[in-house]
């Protein structure tokens, strides 16, 4: 089994999600990547998030894992991360990714609540959705969406 880190990107008010080329049309995921022999779950994280958009972690939070049987049996390490304070910029690695974007609370809110994400619009573009509910990076997702409502309540 091999293990995999994979992280939600935060910069305090959006959350950084990204695509392959291989995903379905339209959706966007947690970042994720393998760990390297000897690496820590933190050092993993890190690198990963360095390597594919250019980023550097400020604050780093263990949320839950998950046993993936696609497509060589991997355990799936999900994290939050924060990005350190004006360090947005994102550069996207064109070799690991073919997209990466920061998203609102809004559009994440929609993209969750979308029930047909296969349709195409009329413009032909495919609308911007989410990963599955079985998946752990749903999860993640909901988990930055609630803690993002419960800030901004007022106290």
């Amino acid at each position: 089994m091999a293990p995999v880190v994979i992280t939600l990107v935060s910069d305090g008010t959006r959350c950084l999600l990204a695509r392959q080329s291989s995903f379905p049309k339209g959706m966007y995921s947690a970042l994720a990547g393998f760990c390297d022999i000897g690496e820590s779950v933190e050092e993993a994280v890190r690198r990963e998030v360095a390597e594919e958009v250019g980023l550097e972690i400020e604050r780093l939070q263990y949320s839950a894992s998950q046993h993936w049987p696609f497509p060589n049996s991997s355990l799936m390490i999900a994290c939050h991360a924060t990005v350190k304070p004006g360090q947005t910029e994102i550069q996207v690695n064109f070799r690991e990714l073919e997209a990466a974007a920061w998203f609102s609370h809004d559009e994440v809110i929609t993209a969750l609540k979308r029930n047909d994400p296969h349709t195409q619009q009329q413009n032909g573009a495919f609308p911007f959705w989410l990963p599955p509910k079985l998946a752990i990076a749903n999860q993640l997702i909901k988990e930055w969406v609630e803690k993002s409502t419960c800030s901004s309540l007022p106290a």
